[in-house]
């Protein structure tokens, strides 16, 4: 898994846990502060030491094993995706961010090759051609059964490029049925899905003359 991709788990799991154990350390330390009133030596080692000690710990351990998500953001330059209040729509857009840079990244280290031009032709795999004889017809199953079992398995960037599609993947459905599921028209008739829609007379009664035309000009001024 991409550093950038553990990060950010990593984030998710920090703000779930900071806002608790930062309370937890704050009501500890409170506790054994209020015990400590009831007795007449501060500095005797009893449970409220024990309590405040504690809660310290905890405070200072928290801040210090924190990273903020300006911090995340600002590292891999998605800034911009701040703007997006909400939390679980910005996650996946940072998720989208970092699949399409860590496969332009992959890229560029192993950049798409073509094969060169030859001037005297291909010579269409008749190695074994000679001159004045028919060739010998290859039979294409038997020829492609020597290279069997030569496939190697795929290299760690190849794996991190496919588990990162299969995540956004994963996540892009679950935007998908999350936004019909909240979809006013799809409520409106009792239809799960949009597909589900055509079935209805939604289209009939909400059709629209022209519509083709307006967007054919739209992405001809677009171009």
């Amino acid at each position: 898994m991409h550093d950038s991709i553990r990060e950010l788990g990593r984030l998710r799991r920090l703000q779930i846990l900071y806002p608790v154990c930062l309370i937890l350390g704050i009501l500890l330390a409170s506790i054994g502060a209020v015990i400590s009133l009831t007795i007449d030596d501060f500095f005797v080692m009893g449970s409220h030491l024990i309590l405040i000690i504690s809660g310290l710990l905890i405070i200072i351990l928290v801040n210090l094993v924190n990273f903020t998500e300006d911090f995340f953001a600002e590292k891999y330059d998605m800034t911009h995706l701040l703007d997006i209040d909400d939390k679980e729509e910005r996650f996946e857009a940072y998720i989208q961010h970092l699949s399409e840079w860590i496969t332009s990244d992959m890229e560029q280290v192993n950049p798409i090759r073509i094969r060169g031009e030859d001037p005297s032709g291909p010579d269409w795999g008749k190695t074994d051609f000679v001159l004045g004889k028919e060739p010998e017809r290859r039979d294409a199953i038997a020829e492609g059964e020597k290279y069997e079992g030569m496939e190697d398995d795929l290299t760690k960037t190849e794996k991190l490029v496919e588990q990162a599609n299969k995540d956004y993947a994963d996540y892009a459905q679950k935007r998908w049925e999350k936004s019909e599921s909240e979809d006013k028209d799809l409520i409106e008739y009792g239809v799960d899905r949009l597909g589900d829609l055509v079935r209805t007379d939604y289209f009939e009664k909400n059709a629209e003359e022209g519509a083709f035309e307006k967007v054919a000009k739209l992405n001809d001024e677009s171009q």
